[in-house]
């Protein structure tokens, strides 16, 4: 073989090989697809239930009693004294 068609054959290869590829990947695809039966899924329609909305009881709370004010006595005691100077 000569120099002039080695290169002529890998050219060519080189050239074919993204053809030769794409058409493996595709009748791989379809090799495999074929065998495989479609998968039908039937979806029904259903009314949603009905919302209750249950009336929430309303709690009042509890009165806090105030604080009873102390009140301190803040008055002198005045003591009567008796004046022994005159």
């Amino acid at each position: 073989m000569n120099k002039f068609k080695h290169l002529q054959i890998v050219g060519t290869l080189t050239v074919l090989s993204p053809i030769i590829l794409v058409i493996g990947a595709i009748l791989i695809f379809w090799v495999t697809s074929a065998s495989k039966p479609d998968i039908v899924i039937v979806v029904q329609e259903t009314k949603p239930s009905p919302v209750v909305v249950k009336p929430i009881p309303v709690v009042k709370p509890t009165p806090v009693p105030l604080p009873v004010p102390v009140v301190k006595d803040t008055v002198k005691t005045v003591i009567e004294s008796l004046d022994t100077a005159k």
